[in-house]
C-alpha cells in the first residue's frame, strides 16, 4: 500500500484543501439560488407556481397598473403582495340569522297560591327539586341560582288533601335576606328558561 503522507508539501496541501472547499461551498450555493435573480433586476416570477403548483392569484383578475405608460395588458406583475391585496371574501347568500321568541315572563303572586293542592302548585311552577313529608304534612322545595323556596302543605278543615299553608324563601349561600316574591320570580323565570 502506498504512502501518501509525504506525497504533498504542507503549503499545497492547504491550497487543495481550499479549492475543494470553494466548490463545494460554490456547488451549495448553486444549488439553494433556485430561481433567484441578479441584484436591480425585477423577479416577474415570484408568486408564481406555489403551493405545489397552485399561484394565489389562480383565477383572479388583475388590477390595472397606476401611472402605467402604454402598454398592451394593463397588468401589474403577477405577485403574492398584489394578488392577496386583490382577493375578496367569497360571496355567500343573504343568511339572516333567526329570531329567538323571547318567553315573556309572567309572574305568579305568592297569595295566589294559598291553599291550592300539590296538583295544581305543579301545575304552575312545575316539579320541585325535593320532596319530603313529616307526618301528615308535604315539603317541597324549589331552587333558582339564587335562592331556596321550600313550600308547606298540610290538610286543611275536612280536605283529605294536603294543601299550600306556608311558604319559606332564603338564600342559598346562607347569606342575607331574600323576599318571598323574589325568589317565587326567581324560580318561575329559571323553570320557563329551562322548558324545551
Amino acid at each position: 500500500m502506498p504512502d501518501f503522507t509525504g506525497a504533498l508539501p504542507g503549503s499545497a496541501r492547504k491550497r487543495l484543501g481550499a479549492i475543494i472547499s470553494v466548490t463545494l461551498l460554490s456547488g451549495l450555493l448553486a444549488a439553494c439560488a433556485g430561481n433567484a435573480v441578479g441584484p436591480g433586476v425585477t423577479n416577474t416570477n415570484y408568486g408564481k407556481n406555489t403551493l405545489n403548483g397552485a399561484s394565489y392569484s389562480d383565477g383572479m383578475a388583475q388590477a390595472p397598473a397606476r401611472n402605467a405608460t402604454k402598454k398592451t395588458d394593463n397588468t401589474v406583475p403577477n405577485n403574492q403582495a398584489a394578488s392577496l391585496a386583490a382577493r375578496k371574501p367569497p360571496i355567500r347568500p343573504d343568511v339572516k340569522p333567526k329570531k329567538t321568541a323571547a318567553i315573556p315572563f309572567v309572574q305568579i303572586k305568592a297569595a295566589s297560591l294559598a291553599n291550592l293542592d300539590s296538583k295544581a302548585i305543579e301545575a304552575k311552577l312545575g316539579k320541585p327539586e325535593m320532596q319530603r313529608g313529616e307526618g301528615s304534612a308535604k315539603v317541597w322545595q324549589y331552587r333558582s341560582d339564587r335562592c331556596a323556596l321550600d313550600v308547606f302543605f298540610y290538610p286543611q278543615g275536612g280536605k283529605k288533601q294536603p294543601v299550600l299553608v306556608h311558604m319559606l324563601a332564603r338564600l342559598r349561600d346562607g347569606n342575607g335576606e331574600i323576599a318571598l316574591q323574589d325568589c317565587l320570580d326567581e324560580v318561575v323565570k329559571d323553570k320557563q328558561s329551562h322548558k324545551g
